[in-house]
């Protein structure tokens, strides 16, 4: 179950940066667009994947443009993962035979 967590939060993050070094504007720092080097823009995309993945996000950063659609999407996803892990271990968990 983390390893999924960590791969989505991880892949979201990586749209978010890719996204900004082609210099679309997905993430405003702040109510500006997001400045700085390529490490300070790989560690904000990965933050804000966190922090949408697991919470509503703090208030630090926001999404702009095609950015509001990403997250939205990844928030979606935080929200019906968790419910999907209930589902499959009450509804599918076969009960143990009788000898």
């Amino acid at each position: 179950m983390a390893l999924l967590y960590g791969t989505v939060t991880i892949g979201f993050g990586m749209i978010y940066l890719l996204l900004e070094l082609e210099n679309y504007t997905v993430l405003h720092e702040m109510g500006h667009p997001l400045q700085g080097n390529y490490f300070y823009k790989l560690q904000t995309a990965f933050y804000f994947s966190s922090i949408t993945f697991f919470s509503v996000g703090y208030g630090d950063l926001s999404p702009v443009g095609i950015g509001r659609l990403i997250a939205s999407v990844q928030a979606f996803i935080g929200y019906t993962l968790p419910a999907a892990f209930v589902v499959r271990t009450v509804f599918y968990v076969e009960p143990p035979e009788k000898k």
